[in-house]
């Protein structure tokens, strides 16, 4: 983990893992998102997907991300005239391990400062809860 700006974060799942995505804030400038990819299809309720985003304006504040083996990469996206942007401009990422384990993540757009947090999300990883589908 690192406090340091990057443009993605990656995780190395060692067990299928039940992720909990946890929304904490989001900027109302515009659509926020984060953006979780991976080599095999994930699944949230009944859609299962290698690429996932789950924006702040249509997702539930949690969401329960079922996610195999291997390496989980994140990041956050917006929408800009009705187009989906991501890793581009100022766009950064902050994650830090939290004293109970979880992972928090905070994100800068492409418009705003690198510093600035405009979408922050706690990630929590349990592989002892984790089914597959």
């Amino acid at each position: 983990m690192s406090l340091i700006p990057q443009q993605s974060v990656e995780f190395s799942l060692a067990f299928p893992t039940q992720v909990t995505v946890r929304r904490e804030i989001h900027s109302d400038l515009r659509d926020q998102g984060l953006l979780l990819r991976h080599r095999q299809a994930m699944t949230v309720g009944d859609i299962s997907a290698k690429e996932l985003v789950l924006w702040s304006t249509t997702s539930p504040i949690e969401v329960t991300v079922f996610v195999p083996v291997g390496s989980l990469i994140v990041w956050n996206v917006w929408r800009d005239n009705a187009a989906m942007h991501g890793l581009l401009g100022n766009a950064m990422i902050r994650d830090f391990e939290l004293p109970d384990g979880a992972v928090m993540l905070e994100c800068s757009d492409g418009h705003a400062p690198r510093e600035s947090t405009d979408l922050r999300v706690e990630l929590r990883f349990d592989p002892g809860r984790a089914q597959e589908p």
